[in-house]
């Protein structure tokens, strides 16, 4: 999850002591989050990190969200991790509310494994080797002409809020479990 330039500067965002961190458990918790679902494997076995406050020293860093005060800012702006699974994968995770990087990305994963490998820079891109040849194929996510999607014109939002509701309300299972 890394931003180049947007720090959140309202509420209590840079403030360590009541946030208790910066972009790590702000954005870098949902990237993380992606990527043990999509490996389907929650079970560390160890892990390695380190905090940066470089930029953040720094007044009028050209910010999407406007200037922050350097004396205020004292979460990390960026934090770095190493996390080696016991099945003995590894996850490198990033994340940053303001670097010197071009590529950036909230919520995205790539993954590498032997039989081929995934990574949302582009959309949804799958690659691996089949027949001898690589391969690379982009999937199609934006779901025109299904009618779930579509629906009535309600919005995806409320559509997700009402069947929640009328979960609890049936005490039913509702459609999307943590599973």
């Amino acid at each position: 999850a890394i931003r180049r330039r947007a720090v959140p500067t309202w509420g209590v965002f840079l403030d360590e002591e009541k946030q208790g961190g910066g972009p790590l458990i702000d954005i870098g918790t949902h990237a993380l989050d992606l990527t043990l679902w999509m490996m389907d494997n929650y079970k560390p076995k160890a892990v390695l990190g380190t905090a940066f406050h470089k930029l953040s020293k720094k007044a009028n860093a050209a910010n999407a969200w406007g200037s922050w005060d350097p004396e205020k800012f004292t979460v990390e702006d960026s934090a770095f991790g190493m996390i080696t699974m016991q099945n003995g994968a590894t996850i490198v995770l990033e994340s940053s509310w303001a670097i010197n990087l071009l590529q950036t990305g909230e919520a995205k994963t790539t993954l590498c494994g032997t039989e081929g490998g995934a990574d949302m820079w582009d959309g949804l891109r799958i690659n691996g080797e089949k027949h001898s040849r690589l391969f690379m194929n982009e999937i199609q996510l934006d779901a025109k002409g299904v009618d779930f999607y579509e629906g009535n014109g309600e919005s995806p939002a409320d559509l997700e809020a009402r069947l929640w509701l009328e979960a609890i309300d049936k005490d039913i299972d509702p459609v999307v479990t943590p599973e």
